[in-house]
């Protein structure tokens, strides 16, 4: 009897056993499942996909500069966002309105017109933003400068091309500069001896135009040019830069330049 049972049990073990082999065994995961067959077996077996990590940005804050610049004038920005110029390489440097101010890859600003323009230093690897830089450019006159020399300007060569406007402005703001006159515009104009307009009523008159609104445009688009630094004449052969002029008149001896009805020396 004992021997029979031990057979049944035996019996229903291998029963159980073909039936667990003939079923599919799934083991569960989050994402996808890829099945595995054998001759007698079949098993699921879920893998997860992986999940991709965050890349934290190479800067958290970048930093803000606010920078002011008078026209024609230039400034480096290596200090004020803490690059070498090793450091500098590693990154784009970019205006918003080059018009307004130009940045160049050795981290350097050229100030172009009165503006405002924004400077963005980004990196080459990842395009993160590491500094902003806002310029604004101011001219480098006040207005009572800008009303004497348009009205001088126009006074002495009003009938005169741009360049020959331009050229004679240049002429008394070297002086201006030179050790040799007074050193303010209204000291040049006004020196004894030195500009007819000043003496003979001419100037007053196109100061009364300039305050009406009624001064020549090219004599005032001559004077922004010269008092914000500009030295160079365009003219049809070429740029000459005035830089070292002191002379103008209709004529003057030992003249190397002449632009119109004046010679310049």
């Amino acid at each position: 009897m004992e021997v029979i049972l031990k057979h049944k049990f035996i019996g229903l073990l291998s029963v159980a056993f073909l039936m667990c082999a003939s079923t599919t065994i799934a083991v569960h995961a989050e994402n996808e499942t890829t099945t595995v067959e054998n001759p007698t077996t079949v098993i699921a077996v879920e893998t997860t996909t992986p999940v991709a990590k965050k890349t934290t940005p190479a800067y958290v804050k970048s930093i803000t500069v606010n920078k002011t610049i008078k026209v024609n004038k230039k400034a480096s920005i290596k200090k004020d966002i803490k690059l070498n110029k090793t450091k500098l390489k590693n990154f784009i440097l970019v205006s918003n309105k080059t018009k307004v101010a130009t940045i160049s890859s050795s981290g350097k600003i050229k100030a172009k017109k009165a503006g405002k323009a924004v400077i963005t230093v980004k990196s080459k690897n990842n395009s993160a933003l590491y500094a902003t830089i806002n310029v604004k450019v101011k001219n480098r006159y006040t207005k009572d400068q800008l009303r004497l020399m348009s009205s001088i300007i126009y006074s002495e060569a009003g009938d005169q091309s741009y360049a020959g406007k331009k050229a004679v402005g240049i002429v008394i703001a070297n002086r201006v500069s030179s050790r040799s006159y007074p050193n303010t515009l209204s000291g040049v104009i006004y020196q004894p001896g030195q500009f007819s307009p000043a003496r003979n009523g001419s100037l007053n008159r196109s100061l009364a135009l300039y305050d009406s609104g009624r001064l020549d445009k090219g004599s005032i688009k001559a004077a922004k040019a010269v008092l914000n630094g500009d030295k160079n004449v365009k003219l049809s052969y070429g740029t000459i830069n005035m830089n070292s002029y002191l002379f103008f008149s209709g004529y003057v001896k030992g003249a190397r330049l002449t632009i119109g009805g004046h010679q310049f020396k």
